[in-house]
């Protein structure tokens, strides 16, 4: 069995600096990469979709499953357009809209930020 200072030392050799800091660095800069990213990209339209609940008159206990639907528009918006997006944000439309959101503001959202008509 291995004493305390065995056990200390063991921990010691895993979390030596000179491994784990070119690890920690690397994760750092690709955070820091990904915030700029969303800093410049997602965070303005955010403050449209404030801008068009507050316009709508959208309570505050929806605000958050508002938010969700943004956020899943944006990732469709990143990956697929023209009727693949069409598509995919009819799909979406129809799923917040049973979940309770007004579908007139969720068809303005994709709209007005996206670009996106869903019928």
């Amino acid at each position: 069995m291995r004493t305390d200072a065995q056990w200390i030392a063991a921990y010691n050799a895993r979390m030596l600096s000179s491994l784990i800091d070119p690890t920690l660095a690397a994760k750092v800069t690709q955070q820091q990469a990904n915030f700029a990213i969303y800093e410049t990209d997602f965070y303005p339209k955010q403050v449209q979709l404030r801008t068009i609940l507050d316009a709508q008159g959208a309570h505050n206990w929806q605000i958050g499953a508002y938010e969700a639907y943004h956020g899943e528009l944006y990732h469709i918006a990143k990956v697929s357009s023209g009727t693949a997006a069409v598509a995919a944000a009819t799909i979406l439309v129809a799923k917040w809209e049973d979940l309770g959101l007004t579908a007139g503001i969720l068809k303005l959202i994709a709209n007005d930020i996206y670009g996106i008509v869903v019928p």
